[in-house]
C-alpha cells in the first residue's frame, strides 16, 4: 500500500459528495469520505459503494480517494488475510472491467499504480504457494489461479505477470507453474494435484479461463490473447516444468513435480491441444460454459 500510495500522489477527499447512492442511503459514502490513510473500510460499506458506481453517475474525486481502500481491501480478500470483503470483490472486479474509469478519471500514473499493485499483489501470493497436492473448495491456489485469469480481462500488460511469474525467482513461483501445468496436462479426474470434484467437498481442477466476479460479458483483453497466444506452446510449457523440478530440488515438493514431469512425454498430445485451445477460450465472452476438447 506505502508504494500504490506513493504513487498515488496526494489526494484529499472531496468537500461535498455529489455522488448519488444506489440505494438512497448515502450512509456509506459519508463513512468511506472520512477515511485516512493507514485505516481499513468496512466491507458493506465497499460494496454499497460498488453499487453505486454500477449504477449511478461516477463522482471521480470521490472515486480517486476511496479507490486505494478498495484496492486494499481486494489485496485482504486474495491474500486470505479478511474473509469479510469476498461481496465486496465480486462486483468491484466488474467496476475494475470498466474502461472508462481508467481513461477518464485516473491519470496514467494512477492507472500504472493499479496495474503495479495488482500484479504485485498476486505475485505475493504466487510466492507464498507451498504443497503440490489439495483437496476440496477451500484449496489455496483457487485464490491465485481466479486472480490471474481476472487480471488479463482488466488489465493489457499480462506479459508482465507472466514474465515474473516463469522467472521462478521464488520456490513459491516454482510450484505455481507446476500446479498451473498439472491443469494443462491432465483430465480432470487424473490431476495429481488437485483431487477430484465431489458433490461434498467440491474441488477439482482449476478452470484456467474462469473469471472471478460478474463477468459475464467479458473477455481477455486482446494483448493478453496475443501474448499467450505466442508464449503457451508444448516447448515453454516443457522448459518451465524442467526449470521449476530443477528450483524445487531439496523441497517437500520435488518428488510430486518430477513425477509430473516424467509423465509430460504421455500427455503430449493433450497438452498441444490445450496450449492452443486456451487463448480461443479466454478471448470468447464467457456467456456459456466451456470444457476442453481433449
Amino acid at each position: 500500500m506505502e508504494t500504490l500510495l506513493r504513487a498515488w500522489g496526494k489526494v484529499t477527499p472531496p468537500e461535498k459528495i455529489t455522488q448519488e447512492a444506489w440505494d438512497r442511503d448515502a450512509g456509506h459514502l459519508r463513512r468511506l469520505v472520512r477515511l485516512r490513510p493507514g485505516q481499513r473500510a468496512d466491507g458493506a460499506d465497499l460494496w454499497a459503494y460498488t453499487q453505486d458506481l454500477l449504477f449511478t453517475e461516477i463522482q471521480g474525486p470521490l472515486l480517486v480517494y476511496v479507490l486505494p481502500f478498495c484496492m486494499d481491501a481486494w489485496r485482504e480478500d486474495l491474500r486470505g488475510t479478511n474473509g469479510s470483503f469476498g461481496g465486496f470483490v465480486e462486483y468491484f472486479y466488474q467496476v475494475l472491467a470498466d474502461r472508462g474509469i481508467f481513461e477518464k478519471i485516473l491519470t496514467p500514473k494512477q492507472n500504472a499504480a493499479i496495474s503495479d499493485f495488482m500484479r504485485q499483489t498476486i505475485l505475493e501470493e504466487i510466492d507464498d504457494q507451498r504443497g503440490l497436492f489439495y483437496k476440496g473448495m477451500g484449496a489455496r491456489p483457487y485464490r491465485w489461479f481466479g486472480a490471474l485469469t481476472t487480471y488479463g480481462v482488466l488489465r493489457p500488460d499480462i506479459d508482465h505477470l507472466f514474465s515474473a511469474w516463469w522467472s521462478l525467482d521464488t520456490v513459491g513461483r516454482a510450484v505455481a507453474a507446476v500446479q498451473y501445468i498439472a491443469c494443462l496436462m491432465y483430465p480432470e479426474n487424473e490431476n495429481p494435484v488437485f483431487a477430484p470434484w465431489t458433490r461434498e467437498g467440491g474441488g477439482g481442477s482449476k478452470c484456467l479461463w474462469g473469471f472471478v466476479g460478474h463477468l459475464y460479458r467479458h473477455r481477455w483483453l486482446q494483448p493478453n490473447v496475443d501474448f499467450l497466444r505466442g508464449h503457451l506452446t508444448v516447448l515453454s510449457v516443457s522448459d518451465l516444468l524442467g526449470r521449476a523440478v530443477d528450483r524445487l530440488t531439496d523441497q517437500n515438493e520435488h518428488d510430486a513435480a518430477a513425477g509430473i514431469r516424467d509423465d509430460l512425454p504421455l500427455r503430449v498430445e493433450t497438452l498441444e491441444s490445450r496450449c492452443a485451445e486456451l487463448p480461443r477460450l479466454l478471448e470468447t465472452v464467457q456467456t456459456e460454459l466451456f470444457d476442453w476438447s481433449r
